[in-house]
């Protein structure tokens, strides 16, 4: 028995199936069946029961994976330790970013990070919060900016960095444009341009909507602020929009605070908190941390909050 081998039973613990293992590790799956057999014929135990595609631990199997997973965290650890940290700051680092995270929150920091690591080789991926969580199961990426809430029942580890209010936006002449501040209930039946279906945002403001009995009347999608500030300002529709895209809009189109409910913008950097993760990940995940956190003793607007589990309910309001 080897580390490789316990590196393919954990991967494989948590993907719950070969297929998906060997597509984020990157190795064959032949490689990956050889290896979980050998594990059980040296112990002479099933680790799994296999249904089609689909695999799930045996009670053995579900007693041994955080066992190994500890064992594997202090080699990890160790090996770390003993290691150049030149060396392991090196190789490639594939990163998700949602579209709609503005380049205000990501540009400095990526400078910043290919400045101090220049032997890291950084690939940045434009996809959506949810597509960001599959892209990490698929082994494609190592970690992502998300929009919280996501939907997930995998082990995540996230660090939010941005938290603000979403505004009431209309254009000038609009009826409700001299209001101080709305609530949802005033809003409920105006034409809403809004976001993608794909995107974390949508469900969660349809949420807001449900709990006053009503549903939003969605006239256009855009992934582009720029696009939705626009067809407000056609006078197709209103949106609820970030204040800190708020304040960068055109002087003709209006925002308002909306006040009942209070509904946020989330921003996070996540990551698997299980299993493994190289070392350039960590890195990067470390790298923004510090990064933010500076910015917050600096007096940044940014509010920064300690990296928590994904297994805990997520509530960012």
């Amino acid at each position: 028995m080897d580390l490789f081998q316990l590196t393919y039973f954990i991967e494989v613990a948590h993907k719950k199936s070969f297929t998906k293992a060997s597509k984020s590790l990157h190795i064959s799956q032949p490689s990956i069946s050889k290896g979980i057999k050998a594990m059980e014929e040296h112990w002479n135990i099933q680790l799994f029961d296999r249904k089609g595609k689909n695999v799930e631990l045996t009670e053995t199997g579900a007693y041994l994976l955080p066992k190994i997973e500890e064992l594997m965290k202090g080699f990890t650890q160790l090996n770390e330790e003993m290691e150049s940290t030149t060396l392991l700051n090196a190789g490639k680092l594939a990163i998700g970013v949602p579209p709609m995270i503005g380049s205000s929150f990501i540009s400095p920091f990526i400078r910043q990070f290919i400045t101090s690591y220049p032997s890291i080789e950084l690939e940045m991926t434009e996809v959506g919060s949810q597509e960001i969580i599959s892209a990490i199961d698929d082994g494609l990426i190592q970690a992502g900016f998300v929009a919280l809430p996501i939907d997930t029942d995998m082990p995540y580890d996230f660090f939010i960095f941005n938290e603000e209010p979403l505004d009431v936006v209309v254009w000038s002449n609009h009826p409700l444009a001299r209001q101080q501040r709305l609530t949802l209930e005033q809003i409920k039946n105006e034409p809403l341009v809004s976001y993608p279906t794909s995107f974390s945002l949508t469900p969660y403001i349809r949420s807001f909507y449900q709990e006053i009995m009503a549903h939003p009347k969605i006239v256009c999608r855009s992934s582009n602020w720029d696009f939705l500030v626009e067809m407000v300002r056609s006078q197709l529709g209103i949106a609820l929009l970030p204040q800190s895209i708020c304040k960068r809009m055109p002087s003709d189109v209006i925002h308002i605070p909306l006040v009942e409910p209070r509904i946020s913008w989330t921003l996070a950097i996540i990551w698997k908190s299980r299993g493994f993760l190289s070392h350039p990940a960590r890195t990067w995940v470390q790298a923004f941390k510090d990064y933010f956190q500076h910015n917050l003793s600096q007096g940044s607007n940014h509010r920064n909050i300690d990296a928590i589990t994904m297994d805990d309910t997520i509530n960012p309001v």
